[in-house]
């Protein structure tokens, strides 16, 4: 599971990445705005979901 949500992670990341230019030049479309939203949803929910695996297997130890 963990690689799994680690590589929605860097999918995500480089999709935000890749909206960075139409965003500075002001040539963003409501689509362009509302994907890299959600794209960004995803990119936080995956570090949660990490951050919390991590904190359930320091537990266990």
């Amino acid at each position: 599971m963990k690689n799994y949500i680690t590589a929605v992670i860097i999918v995500f990341g480089l999709l935000i990445l890749s909206r960075i230019q139409p965003l500075l030049n002001n040539t963003a479309s409501a689509e362009i705005i509302l994907s890299t939203f959600v794209e960004y949803a995803f990119f936080v929910w995956g570090i949660l979901v990490l951050r919390k695996n991590k904190t359930k297997d320091s537990d266990k130890q």
